[in-house]
């Protein structure tokens, strides 16, 4: 059993379409269909005919996902997809073969039919190699590490009885290597990592060691004071839905009001639910859930009708919002977080 890591999107677009519809893509779709391609070089020369504008390196690396998707990929493989649009990753079995939906409404249609084990299952459950992994930029990528099958696997098995676990692995960062001229096993990620991936995977996992408990609460409020806020900490214990009061002026008693909810952990639609009722109960106009776990279920789509009235961070959320303040934190914050901007060039080749 092999697993492979697989996208919904650049930006995460299509992974609700993809749960709902039980299927998985490849990287781009105004392919013709494929299903009479028996070979890497009959793609390659699809991709040369449709495709002319790219270089024939990006081509090899179009080429090595998708005939990982129509061969390299069996049926009773796992494949891994990291949700963006809630912060948390589902995990699924492919049942079936490549099939190309002709039909005139289709979003998606090249597809690889796929029973979804598990979705929204925390990024900490899993070890911190295979988050690495799960990183890669590459739209259908395969899993190399130890027993990477088997892990994942019991992964799944205790999300689905009601205990997941963090992962325990101390793997270091992985190796960034060199461009490669194998293009057999161009689809494998780690020879594509994502370098800024990395570095945020890095910084995650250092901040999930370090902000645990009531100090993630702590590091939201230094983060709204570097916005402007003055901001008031419950105490650690019971908080009645209030980890964190914040307000406009001086003593924080001009508006906008905004309450916020911390969670180490996932955050579903009930929570989301009881925010507001706190935020009503405290006048506020503002409500921010923290949840480094992600969001489950609708969450997300039940804050966007809230728009102008309530925000989620996940840990991705709150890593970006923390590196667009970090010259602003108080002295001994920076020092405890020491992060270095470093300029990467973006080439064309960049996928």
């Amino acid at each position: 059993m092999n697993v492979w890591v697989v996208r919904g999107g650049r930006h995460g677009e299509l992974e609700q379409l993809l749960l709902d519809q039980g299927v998985i893509t490849g990287p781009s779709l105004d392919l013709p269909d494929l299903s009479d391609v028996s070979s890497r070089e009959d793609l390659t020369r699809i991709y040369e005919r449709h495709r002319p504008e790219l270089t024939a390196q990006q081509i090899a690396a179009y080429v090595g996902q998708w005939w990982t998707l129509l061969d390299r990929m069996q049926v009773d493989d796992l494949v891994v997809m990291p949700l963006k649009s809630r912060g948390t990753i589902a995990v699924g079995r492919v049942n079936g073969p490549y099939c190309y939906r002709s039909e005139p409404d289709a979003v998606v249609r090249h597809t690889r039919p796929v029973e979804w084990l598990a979705q929204d299952v925390p990024r900490d459950a899993f070890d911190q190699d295979l988050l690495y992994s799960f990183g890669a930029f590459l739209t259908v990528g395969g899993v190399k590490r130890e027993r990477a099958a088997e892990r994942v696997a019991e992964v799944v098995r205790r999300f689905q009885a009601g205990t997941p676990i963090p992962g325990t692995s101390a793997v270091g960062p992985v190796a960034v290597t060199g461009p490669t001229d194998r293009t057999d096993e161009v689809v494998d990620v780690e020879e594509a990592p994502d370098v800024a991936a990395l570095a945020r995977e890095q910084l995650r996992q250092y901040l999930a060691r370090t902000f645990t408990g009531h100090r993630l609460a702590e590091l939201v409020a230094a983060v709204l004071e570097a916005k402007g806020y003055a901001v008031t900490v419950s105490p650690p214990g019971p908080d009645r839905g209030v980890d964190i009061l914040a307000g406009s002026g001086p003593l924080g008693m001009d508006r906008p009001w905004l309450v916020a909810q911390v969670k180490t952990g996932a955050a579903d639609v009930h929570v989301l639910r009881a925010l507001e009722g706190v935020c009503a109960r405290h006048r506020a106009d503002q409500g921010l859930l923290v949840a480094w776990g992600g969001f489950a279920g609708t969450s997300r789509t039940e804050a966007r009708d809230r728009h102008f009235t309530l925000r989620l961070w996940d840990a991705d959320d709150l890593i970006r919002e923390l590196c667009d303040v970090y010259d602003r934190l108080p002295q001994d914050l920076r020092a405890e977080i020491p992060l270095q901007q470093v300029w990467v060039l973006a080439t064309p080749d960049t996928l």
